[in-house]
């Protein structure tokens, strides 16, 4: 008797655990695979192979690379430039395949490709209907996001890369592409009208905005960190006014052998990170007489920001032919939290809404 009801005991506890189970796995199917995590964008072999997406649940530490192929049985295509984040969806920038991929974001598979691009770099939601995306070419392509087609062009400077949305504007920071720019273009998003361009320092490569609305533009200069060339022009780190759209502030980096990259902003909007001098370098906004602090001394490829923790994301491409790391920092004291396996060179952040 004493088996007979331990049996039942045991019958009872199995229905109970496969009626938890099933429930457990509909959740999961309904939020999907990818549904909570960080994404990596590695840009792939120049030239030759693809970009890749590494998907990372700091949760569980789950590390799963080339996400898009293994969902959608393709490869993503040459070079993986950049990924934005916008209601359940992710927007991916493949640039010399002159696409954009637009994924759902929980499962990863593909929904839709954006065309009729040239060297498309960036990719910014205007609002739940229009989007912006900077091309090389030399202008920006207004998306239609219920179609995902390109509509319209606005004219921008030569090679226009990063964008900034902030207050009624578009700030595009127009980099020169294969050769060289200085300005910045100001575009109303309400009309897709250019109203003005501004004069900054040479190849504009980061744009961020402060807590008080000021927009803040780091200036690589001409020629590349490590190969100085005759001709070479120092950094700026550059400040703007957004009322009267002119320039307030520029600090001077001197030296024109070394150039500072890859801009961020915390999420207080008081401090600014960038790569400069094999280094992370850190400056206050909030000071009248800041200067640029070495925050990190280790040479880095790309540099993101994770508000929800506070955190720096720097990537190691390693030898650029085998995957490289991405390491996460505490931006507050600097000090390595953790490391994470990820593609061949790893040049852009994902984060969660």
């Amino acid at each position: 008797m004493k088996t007979l009801k331990t049996t039942l005991l045991l019958m009872i506890l199995a229905v109970i655990i496969t009626s938890t189970s099933c429930t457990k796995d509909e959740d999961t199917s309904k939020t999907g695979a990818f549904s909570s995590g960080i994404f990596i964008v590695n840009e792939g072999p120049f030239q030759t192979g693809t970009g890749t997406i590494t998907f990372y649940n700091p949760d569980s530490n789950l590390v799963k690379q080339d996400i898009f192929e293994m969902v959608n049985g393709h490869p993503l295509g040459n070079i993986a430039q950049s990924m934005t984040i916008y209601n359940g969806k992710g927007y991916i920038v493949v640039n010399n395949a002159g696409t954009v991929e637009v994924v759902d974001l929980a499962t990863f598979k593909s929904e839709a490709t954006i065309t009729n691009l040239i060297n498309p770099s960036q990719f910014l939601v205007i609002d739940a209907s229009k989007a912006y995306v900077s091309d090389w070419i030399g202008h920006i392509a207004v998306v239609d996001l219920a179609s995902n087609t390109v509509s319209r062009t606005i004219p921008a400077g030569t090679g226009p890369d990063e964008m900034l949305k902030s207050g009624n504007y578009v700030y595009v920071a127009n980099t020169g592409g294969f050769s060289v720019d200085s300005t910045v273009t100001v575009i109303d998003f309400t009309t897709d009208k250019v109203i003005k361009t501004i004069k900054v320092g040479d190849v504009p490569s980061g744009l961020v905005a402060d807590g008080n609305g000021r927009i803040w533009v780091l200036c690589k200069g001409k020629g590349f960190s490590g190969w100085p060339q005759a001709g070479d022009t120092h950094g700026k780190l550059i400040r703007i006014d957004p009322n009267s759209m002119a320039v307030d502030y520029s600090y001077d980096f001197t030296a024109s052998d070394v150039h500072p990259e890859k801009l961020v902003i915390n999420k207080q909007k008081s401090m600014l990170y960038f790569l400069y001098n094999y280094g992370v370098y850190k400056f206050n906004v909030t000071l009248d007489n800041a200067t640029p602090e070495l925050f990190k001394s280790r040479s880095f490829y790309s540099l993101g920001y994770e508000n929800s923790t506070g955190y720096l994301y720097l990537s190691d491409p390693k030898n650029y032919v085998s995957n490289g790391i991405v390491l996460r920092l505490n931006a507050s004291d600097g000090s390595v939290v953790d490391s994470i396996q990820a593609g061949i060179i790893p040049r852009g952040f994902a984060f969660p809404e």
